[in-house]
């Protein structure tokens, strides 16, 4: 038979690690996407540019 310290501990860490679990269920479900605009255009124009940027120096490589 188990002591009372290790059913303790065993109760202890089972609800450690359930903790938050609606919460973790709600954002898995409806997503935890940021308020935020996360495509604004100078988002979108930087974007662009690194890709320029990275595959010309993918090129020079290449030579």
């Amino acid at each position: 038979m188990a002591s009372k310290t290790a059913n303790t501990t065993l109760r202890r860490a089972l609800r450690n690690k359930n903790a938050g679990r609606k919460a973790r269920n709600q954002r898995e479900n409806k997503g935890s996407t940021p308020a935020f605009p996360i495509h604004t255009p100078a988002a979108v124009q930087n974007a662009a540019e690194k890709a320029t940027s990275a595959q010309s120096a993918t090129e020079t490589a290449k030579k």
